[in-house]
Parts: structure tokens; sequence; C-alpha cells
């Protein structure tokens, strides 16, 4: 039974509400578009992104109580920060990018998936490279495809540091002068990403901060 996205709203704790409201207000919009016009212009599929959202909150919902907690939301947010969420985001990849469902990813929809030809016959260098990566690491049996295993070293490597990757992107994306740090001005000035950042706590962290 699917669970009715005003039910996962009233669950919802404040600072959930007030973080998430304008995304969950525009993702219902789009879900109800897409029940009244299944086969909507911009190609998106609303329902298959409903199946999607449920089968992801019910893998984060441990205790199976249909509540989310601030834990088990965060969980569902950001599944590639939990251990016991990685299965459903190497699902999730594999339906995004194994374009002829056949439950692998070959070599054309691991390049398809980072760039597009456009009628251009030359690749890029990088694009090459890609591909070169394809064959010699992550078809890591030969076979010409990726499983799921390969999948999921691919791109949740265990020596992958999201913390500090995150906080990497916060870095390069708020440090306006470059100099490799960060002033009250430039975070401020970029506070929606910061408050959006688990980094930060989803911004309970600036709170804690009298200057900010």
């Amino acid at each position: 039974m699917m669970m009715p996205r005003v039910l996962i709203m009233t669950m919802m704790p404040s600072w959930v509400l007030k973080k998430q409201r304008p995304l969950i207000s525009s993702h219902q919009k789009r879900a109800r578009k897409g029940l009244d016009d299944p086969d909507p212009d911009d190609g998106f599929n609303y329902k298959q992104m409903m199946v999607r959202d449920e089968r992801r909150f019910k893998m984060a919902d441990k205790d199976g109580d249909l509540i989310a907690t601030k834990e088990e939301f965060t969980a569902f947010l950001h599944p590639e920060e939990y251990d016991y969420m990685k299965d459903i985001v190497v699902q999730e990849t594999m339906e995004d990018i194994d374009k002829n469902a056949d439950g692998f990813i070959d070599l054309e929809e691991y390049i398809g998936d980072m760039y597009s030809h456009d009628g251009n016959a030359d690749e890029p260098e990088w694009v090459k490279t890609e591909r070169e990566q394809f064959v010699e690491f992550r078809d890591k049996n030969r076979d010409g495809k990726m499983d799921k295993e390969e999948t999921k070293d691919w791109i949740l490597p265990s020596d992958y540091d999201h913390a500090e990757a995150e906080a990497r992107h916060l870095v390069y994306e708020s440090d306006q002068n470059k100099d490799g740090k960060l002033t009250k001005e430039e975070i401020v000035d970029k506070y929606d990403l910061f408050v959006g950042s688990q980094a930060t706590d989803f911004g309970e962290a600036l709170v804690r901060h009298d200057e900010f």
C-alpha cells in the first residue's frame, strides 16, 4: 500500500518541514501532475518516481513503523551516507543508467550517462579516458558490463569520505576569492547551500555560532 504524501508531511519534525517544505511542495505538484497526465511533456515518469520514493522510504524506516525519525528521514534524503541504504543507491543508479533493462551497465550506457554526442563524431579526451577507465577498472571481470557489485565499487568506493567531499564542495562553491578559507560574508551569501548540506546538519551547525 502506497503511503500518502500528506501523511508523510504530518509525520515530519518541524525542522524538516522548515527546510524541506519548498522541495516537498514542488515534488507533490509534479506527482499530482503525473497522475493526471501519465505522459507529461518533460518525459518524467511520476508514477515510477512515487514507487521509488516509497521503496526508499521503507528502506530508511528501520523500525518499520511508517514514521520517519530525524535519522531515518536523513537516510531517505542522503542514502549514500548510510551503510544500510547503500543497496538502494546502487539499485536506483542501475535503474537510471541501464537503458536496455538487462540488469547491467554496459560501456555505452556508462558513457551515455555522462556525455551526449549530439551529432559530434569526435569525443573529448575525458570521454576517451572514461572509456579506458571502464575497461581497465570498472569492469573487473572483463565481461563488457558492470554488475551490481561492480557498480557499487564505482559509485560507493570503500575509501571515499563523504564528509570530506561535502566539505570540499561547500568550500569550492562558496569561496569567492579562492583563498581556501570561508569568511562570514561568503557563508551568508551561500546560506541556502549550507542549510541544505548534511555537513552542517542542515543548518543546525550555523545556528550554534553567534556570529551567524
